[in-house]
Parts: structure tokens; C-alpha cells; sequence
């Protein structure tokens, strides 16, 4: 019966040491493979990098955005409102309310 156990035991001990060996799978986040060094081949430079980012800023901030430039009226808030009123008196309702 010790000499079963004693095989028993060595058995479990042989099979057991492949469970505690780390796994070929790298952790997350370290793909492709931890211990490669990535190269990676490219005809640009730094200071070529940095100064077409430098002529091609991001807007940020507030008021960042240029607006565009109201087109100038011809009519006279005068004349907008005797249009208005000329309007109403021929039948225009405005569409306002519930009703509307």
C-alpha cells in the first residue's frame, strides 16, 4: 500500500508542475508579445512631425470656431416692418400658438 501511495504521490507531483508554470499567452494589454521589442520603419522625422503639427493646431478652448460673416442687408428695419404690416393687413396670419 506505501509503495501505491508513494507512486501515487510522484505522480501527482509531476503532473502538478506544469500547472504552475506560466502560461506562453502574454498578459493583458502586452500583445502581441511582451518581451518583443516593436520596429517600425518610417521615412518621417521628428522635427518634420512636430512642425506640421505645429501649422495645424486644434481648435480648443472657448470661442475656438471662426464665424462666418453675416451678409449685409439691403432693407431698412423700417421697411421690414411696413412689409410686415402690409402683410397682416392682407391676410397673412403668423404662425404662433397652439393653433399655429
Amino acid at each position: 500500500m506505501k509503495k501505491l501511495n508513494a507512486s501515487i504521490a510522484a505522480a501527482v507531483l509531476l503532473l502538478s508542475g506544469s500547472a504552475f508554470a506560466g502560461s506562453l499567452q502574454p498578459a493583458a494589454g502586452e500583445a502581441p508579445f511582451a518581451g518583443q521589442a516593436v520596429v517600425l520603419n518610417s521615412s518621417l522625422q521628428r522635427q518634420d512631425v512636430r512642425a506640421d503639427a505645429a501649422r495645424q493646431l486644434p481648435a480648443a478652448g472657448e470661442m475656438s470656431a471662426q464665424a462666418t460673416p453675416e451678409p449685409t442687408s439691403t432693407v431698412t428695419r423700417a421697411e421690414v416692418r411696413e412689409a410686415t404690416r402690409q402683410a397682416l393687413a392682407n391676410g397673412f396670419h403668423l404662425a404662433v400658438g397652439e393653433a399655429a
